[in-house]
């Protein structure tokens, strides 16, 4: 079957589901059909108002086919059947229209929208109904809105109201809808200003407003008051007043719901730094210095909220920790008692991971790595993983004639194997640094070995190994790291003479040095940030991630020192410590995706991502590891660039097709389908370059000359499925070439045509999602 047919046969199977939708209708009743909102208020979106909406109509797939209905609409009604009840399993009920209900809803958007500051808002229904099918429109006429006009604070204390005027100062609310949400978070906001300054009692239900409307038309003038019941003078004088910690007691127990008190004659306490710990166990979980690193409460503090949820989040972060609470006991002379509770997690642990790879028809392969971890090895919460895997690949071997068509393919078996042990420390490690600032950073420090063994029949055989200690620390959303120690280094043993001597080993050559022995010492530095919160099911988010990294600077330095002198023998003129030569480059990375919502059930992604790496120095070409590659669904994987370059070797192709630039730019259309499964509309474009003009790769070097480059990037639509099964995504793409700058000018565009000559279609699949 040709792809052309698929998605006919695709098409044709959604509408065939989607007819005789009121098959399940009952006599004298209708279909809701649809529930839409019209308004004439700019300033509220239809998407925050279809919320209120009590009845909504079955749910659409792209705003014009009911799937999941249609299914249902498929099942017999002899329910003992196992097709029947699959089909409504997997199907929605038709949502039979409710008069009631949508009087109900008229009368919630109508408060909605007064909430809103449109106090003079009107709302009409308008209903249609035909051959069982019944439409609903709420038409909502909001009026001339209230706005705030002056704002002010009428605190019974002076430094109450300094404080609250100053963070007025800084967000003003005048001009602002008259919003009662917008006023609950200016409540909520001075609550927690407050708090983070010491008063400790304060809630934002102890403040209300006084609101005038005489001054001027459709103007709201507020003033900000105590309620009635905290404004006498009496209870104001005990309500704000700064609280002081006094002792902080941590209480490290195996069950996290022990509060009898019988039970503390079976404890065991340490005190540490003006910390008292308490254990339910003469063997300690945790040690007390990582409880008392983790907590930034101390003895004498002012109250202050914001460490409050710091120490909360830095215990919760440990991995051997699964719960944690921070709670206070107000007592005498202002003072608080804090109890922190800490429970560790399961200790010990293990994983199993599948893979499988494809570039049908030519290449697949299967993995599988096995993983065991203790979390809180040395009773630092220190997690020590220790993994080995293993991989199976059958390399496509395509075999074609003069005119480049495929006469006959076989498959070459390649394998690999490996381990890693890792080690990952709750806290910056570095000599001399004082106990408040590893406090106020937090962070953590991981030291990493790996090995891996690659077998390339008739090819090669490559050893890597690789040493690494990084950094890792937060700030609100932002996430840094700092590799201080990532060396790599590869040994290839075995070579195919041959092979090498006429593929790789030509004169001129310089992808051969991405085949040779080498050693990679890297440094680098990354970041990352979000502003996706916790619960972004309605939200809209970016991501950022950027990095840069250097590698043989060191070492290149310490030549004049030591006097080295170059190889000239077997090393081509290059430096090498221990014989072995090293890489010397610079290379930076950036990726950038924005997630759109549109609609519970729709959502559009957009994403972006450039590199650039310069070999320079002792290398003449960056290292095949740290080469860039495409992503881009219309092709199999290595498949396309540098630029317009091309060989069908898949063999040379794995070594040759990568680059020192990378530019791709995707967009990806995501929408709801039926059950688990997510559908989705993609178009890729991108592709890599070298920075120099290797003889290797004619036609892959980086240039704006004459349009050149938007002449060699590739280009791609297609359609995806996906399934959801909420701790982990299964992604299948089809991903069809539109535009293929490998090919003669005239053949570039391939929109329509499925040559497979030129193979204009790719199936990948992957777990999660691409971006």
């Amino acid at each position: 079957m040709s792809v052309k047919q698929i998605f006919i046969a695709i098409f044709f199977s959604i509408l065939l589901i989607s007819c005789n939708l009121t098959k399940y209708v009952p006599q004298g009743e209708t279909l809701l059909n649809r529930a839409k909102i019209k308004k004439d208020m700019p300033e509220i979106s239809v998407a925050d108002l279809n919320n209120y909406i009590l009845q909504k109509q079955n749910s659409y797939m792209l705003s014009f086919m009911r799937t999941k209905l249609g299914l249902y609409s498929l099942s017999g009604s002899d329910t003992t059947k196992w097709i029947n009840r699959t089909l409504r399993r997997l199907g929605e009920d038709p949502v039979i229209f409710d008069e009631g209900t949508a009087e109900s809803t008229k009368e919630v958007l109508n408060q909605v929208v007064k909430n809103k500051g449109f106090l003079n808002s009107d709302v009409k229904i308008n209903i249609s109904t035909k051959k069982k099918k019944t439409n609903v429109t709420y038409i909502i006429s909001g009026g001339e809105p209230y706005k705030i006009g002056n704002f002010e604070i009428n605190i019974p204390h002076d430094s109450i109201r300094q404080i609250l005027q100053r963070s007025y100062s800084r967000e003003p609310l005048r001009g602002e809808l008259f919003d009662v949400d917008l006023l609950n978070e200016e409540r909520s906001r001075a609550a927690q200003n407050l708090r983070r300054m010491g008063y400790y009692t304060i809630q934002k239900e102890m403040f209300a407003y006084a609101a005038d409307t005489a001054a001027s038309k459709n103007t709201v003038d507020l003033t900000m008051v105590l309620q009635p019941q905290y404004a006498a003078d009496s209870v104001v004088g005990k309500l704000f007043r700064k609280k002081t910690i006094d002792k902080v007691t941590i209480y490290c127990f195996t069950n996290s719901t022990i509060q009898d008190e019988d039970f503390l004659t079976y404890l065991d306490t340490v005190f540490y730094k003006d910390y008292r710990i308490i254990y339910n166990h003469k063997k300690h979980i945790f040690t007390p210095k990582i409880l008392v690193t983790k907590t930034v409460l101390a003895s004498g503090q002012i109250y202050n909220e914001r460490l409050v949820d710091r120490t909360n989040a830095n215990l919760a972060s440990l991995s051997a920790v699964k719960y944690v609470n921070v709670s206070f006991a107000e007592k005498y002379d202002d003072l608080l008692d804090c109890s922190i509770y800490v429970s560790p997690s399961d200790r010990f642990g293990y994983s199993v991971e599948l893979e499988g790879t494809t570039t049908m028809p030519s290449d697949f392969g299967v993995g599988v790595k096995v993983s065991y971890f203790d979390k809180n090895v040395f009773h630092g919460a220190e997690t020590f993983k220790l993994g080995a895997n293993v991989a199976y690949e059958a390399l496509g071997i395509a075999e074609r004639n003069s005119a480049g068509e495929i006469i006959h393919r076989r498959f070459e078996n390649a394998f690999s194997v490996g381990g890693d042990a890792s080690l990952s420390v709750p806290q910056i490690l570095i000599p001399f640094l004082k106990q408040e600032a590893r406090k106020r950073y937090g962070g953590t420090t991981a030291f990493s070995l790996n090995y891996n063994y690659q077998h390339r029949p008739q090819r090669f055989d490559r050893h890597i190994a690789n040493a690494t200690m990084r950094y890792t620390w937060q700030r609100r959303n932002t996430r840094f790291t700092f590799n201080l120690i990532d060396w790599s280094y590869t040994f290839l043993p075995n070579k195919d003479t041959t092979y090498f001597k006429n593929v790789i080993d030509q004169p001129g050559s310089f992808i051969k040095f991405s085949f040779e022995d080498h050693l990679t010492t890297e440094i680098g530095f990354a970041i990352s940030t979000t502003n996706q919160r916790a619960d972004s099911r309605h939200q809209s988010f970016y991501t950022l991630r950027a990095n840069i990294s250097a590698a043989g600077n060191i070492l290149w330095a310490l030549r004049n020192i030591t006097k080295q002198k170059l190889d000239t023998v077997n090393n081509n003129n290059r430096y090498t410590i221990f014989g072995t030569p090293y890489a010397q480059f610079i290379k930076g990375e950036m990726d950038f995706s924005y997630n759109q919502f549109i609609s519970e059930r729709l959502r559009f992604v957009f994403h972006t991502s450039l590199g650039i790496g310069l070999p320079y120095g002792n290398s003449k070409i960056l290292p095949f590891e740290e080469r860039f590659i495409t992503n881009l669904r219309g092709w199999d994987p290595r498949s396309l660039g540098p630029g317009t370059y091309q060989n069908p070797d898949s063999i040379i192709r794995y070594m040759e097709q990568s680059g020192d630039i990378k530019f791709e730019i995707n967009a990806e259309l995501r929408f709801k389908l039926f059950w688990l499964l997510e559908g989705a509309f993609f178009v890729d474009a991108g592709n890599v370059w070298t920075i120099k003009n290797y003889p290797e790769q004619t036609g892959g070097v980086f240039s704006f000359k004459k349009g050149k480059f938007f002449e060699q990037l590739g280009c791609n639509y297609g359609f995806g499925i996906r399934a959801d099964f909420s701790f982990f995504i299964l992604r299948l793409d089809l991903g069809l070439k539109l535009y293929d700058p490998r090919l003669p000018a005239g053949d570039r565009w391939r929109l329509g045509t499925y040559d497979e000559k030129y193979k204009d279609y790719y199936f990948s699949f992957g777990i999660g999602y691409p971006f």
